[in-house]
């Protein structure tokens, strides 16, 4: 670049910027590395330093950042290629050093939803499943067969076990570490990850009805609070309909009943607002 003109190197500079964050166009780097068996649809964009192998397809108007990595066998002992498929749904944003990995099986599938933003240095590992409009903040890991239900937040530098399940609208706060499955609509955070109170502004934010967010709080509060036994918990909401048969309640309840890594009962002290 040292020997280029000064007023070349602003013509492809320009180039590169038109093309990437203003063109419609589906636009790959000319230093990206693209396998024989990648799909991109209408509007990708592969940024400079990007690698996209393997059983790959990606969304439309989906954009990978500087120097991701997509389709790399995953690391597994004794996995020596890329299996699976690794499926990239539409208008995600892929930001700088992102890796996600191939499946551990040939009929495995690592997936990521519609309407994401995974953010630089978060790793998505083998057969992990993240929904929709889920974020993922930097430096976040997620073990193999995570499961992200649609718009959890995952902020910086948590983990997760392999095998854990997270529930939709749950926020999971900095630097935390689970093992365990966490229902959805709640905050967590620590090491390993206890209960923080209702992820109330994700619940207004995606327009839940106030009773809901009040039904919400009983249940959460019976389960974490005063610790039922969650089929003392379910009873009651058959007995008390007036809040046991709010549709988000129900959702919570069916969660924590078909966990199959179990929902830890741990509860910490600090509101949510301390923690967002």
């Amino acid at each position: 670049m040292s020997s280029l003109h000064p007023i070349e190197k602003n013509v492809k500079a320009s180039s590169f910027e038109e093309a990437f964050f203003h063109s419609n166009e589906t636009y790959i780097h000319p230093t990206a590395v693209i396998g024989d068996h990648v799909t991109l649809g209408k509007g990708v964009k592969i940024g400079p330093f990007c690698t996209v192998v393997g059983n790959t397809s990606i969304g439309d108007n989906t954009r990978l950042h500087a120097h991701v990595t997509i389709g790399l066998p995953g690391q597994v002992v004794g996995v020596l290629q890329s299996l699976g498929t690794i499926i990239i749904g539409s208008n995600c944003e892929i930001r700088e050093f992102v890796t996600v990995h191939g499946a551990r099986t040939d009929e495995g599938s690592t997936r990521i939803g519609n309407n994401c933003y995974i953010m630089h240095n978060a790793h998505v590992a083998h057969d992990v499943i993240i929904g929709n409009n889920v974020v993922v903040n930097p430096d976040v890991n997620f073990g193999g067969h995570t499961v992200v239900e649609d718009r959890a937040v995952i902020m910086t530098g948590s983990a997760t076990h392999q095998f854990t399940h997270i529930g939709t609208l749950t926020a999971l706060a900095p630097f935390s570490g689970i093992r365990q499955d966490l229902p959805p609509f709640c905050i967590f955070s620590g090491k390993p990850g206890a209960f923080f109170g209702l992820n109330v502004v994700g619940l207004r934010r995606n327009g839940v009805p106030r009773e809901s967010i009040n039904a919400l709080k009983h249940v959460t509060n019976l389960f974490y609070l005063e610790k039922l036994p969650l089929q003392k918990i379910t009873d009651t909401s058959i007995a008390e309909p007036s809040w046991g048969s709010d549709q988000y309640v129900q959702q919570f309840l069916t969660f924590v009943h078909n966990s199959t890594r179990g929902v830890s009962r741990r509860c910490g002290k600090e509101s949510e607002a301390e923690l967002l």
